[in-house]
């Protein structure tokens, strides 16, 4: 029994044996690794005009507040609250009475002024037709001069407070100093009003300003850009400046720069740039935010790749480039700004080179790959 047991147990193995060397004689031949296809775009050069964009804010390049010069009791308002009005239009009417008074209080101090001065006058010839035959003496005529010139400057000074009333009477009636679009009334009939109220104001819409920023390293850059232009002749009064609305549409005028700063701003690194747009038909009010586009007046031959080729890590922006053997290799690249759907390439790339834009998660250095050209779509300027 024990033998017929262990004859059970060394047929067992054999059978065993037997079916894994099968298995292994059987066993398939490992498959060869399947290589990716990507898709591929080229770097190619174009005929671009450079072009920035700053976040603005409109102003109006006149903004008055309306206050009076004297204190009374408003009686009129001339204007309809949020029209276009002119300069010298009338405004606002302060009740006028007291300074009526006063006015012909200094009128009749002056008529009192001349009177004395014209009786000192007369004294003083009389006076200085007697003097050469002793009848009076040289005591009296000096005391008659010196009558004549306060009298004469009693005059003067009567004049002047006469002048003085009639300005301030003058000042009753409110004048638009500016042509412009202004406000609602912030007084109303009947108040009394002091030279500290505000009443409305006025903003002049054409021209319209627009504030923005530039930050201090696209400022050295522009000034070296500019100082290296040394065959160009070009002045920052030839920027063309464009608007984009905040519904996206672009304004019908184009602007130009017409102030720049004196000094970078210690707390934000940026300098203070103005540019000026006509608004005919002020479309266009202080306070809106505004993008501005910044064109250059002359073209250049840029080196662009598509956007979608372009990562990050680490060590800055990169892109994948295949060799001549369809190898995949990185490539860092220094970028410029972007125009539509494709980016321009500083240093880094040269025109012709390959680049991977889709696939390139299944992709890394040194890999092969099957290259699919795509349909390079020429960049329009519209597009930016």
């Amino acid at each position: 029994m024990a033998g017929s047991s262990v004859s059970k147990t060394k047929l067992w193995m054999l059978v065993i044996s037997a079916l894994a060397i099968s298995a292994c004689g059987d066993a398939p031949a490992p498959q060869q690794a399947v290589i990716p296809s990507v898709i591929v775009n080229t770097a190619h050069k174009e005929m671009i005009t450079p072009k920035s964009e700053f976040v603005g804010r409109t102003r109006a390049s006149e903004d008055v507040v309306i206050k009076p010069q004297i204190q009374g009791q408003l009686l009129r308002r001339s204007y309809i609250e949020g029209d276009d009005i002119a300069a010298g239009d009338l405004l606002f009417e302060i009740d006028p009475s007291t300074y009526k008074a006063e006015l012909a209080q200094h009128q009749a101090v002056l008529k009192q002024a001349v009177a004395s001065r014209d009786v000192a006058v007369m004294n003083w010839e009389r006076g200085r037709r007697l003097l050469p035959d002793g009848m009076i003496s040289a005591q009296d005529m000096d005391e008659l001069t010196s009558r004549k010139l306060t009298t004469a400057a009693g005059v003067v000074q009567a004049e002047a407070a006469v002048d003085a009333a009639e300005l301030q009477l003058s000042y009753t009636k409110v004048y638009a100093p500016i042509s412009g679009r202004i406000s609602h009334s912030k007084v109303s009939i009947g108040d009394i009003i002091t030279p500290q109220s505000e009443m409305a104001n006025i903003v002049q819409l054409q021209p319209m300003w627009v504030n923005f920023q530039v930050a201090e390293k696209g400022l050295i850059t522009a000034q070296q850009q500019f100082s290296q232009a040394k065959n160009i002749d070009m002045k920052i009064e030839d920027l063309v400046m464009r608007l984009r609305l905040p519904n996206g549409t672009m304004f019908d005028e184009t602007g130009h720069i017409d102030f720049i700063g004196n000094r970078v701003d210690a707390t934000t690194g940026t300098l203070a740039v103005r540019a000026t747009f006509k608004n005919a038909n002020s479309l266009m009010l202080p306070g809106l935010f505004v993008t501005l586009v910044v064109e250059s007046p002359i073209t250049e031959n840029a080196l662009l790749i598509p956007q979608a080729s372009v990562q990050e890590d680490q060590q800055g922006r990169f892109v994948m480039v295949l060799n001549d053997q369809d190898e995949v290799q990185k490539r860092l690249v220094v970028l410029g700004d972007r125009f539509g759907v494709e980016w321009r390439v500083l240093s880094g790339l040269e025109d012709g080179d390959r680049i991977v834009v889709e696939g390139l998660q299944k992709i890394r250095p040194g890999m092969k790959v099957n290259p699919v050209e795509q349909e390079v779509v020429p960049f329009k300027e519209d597009d930016k």
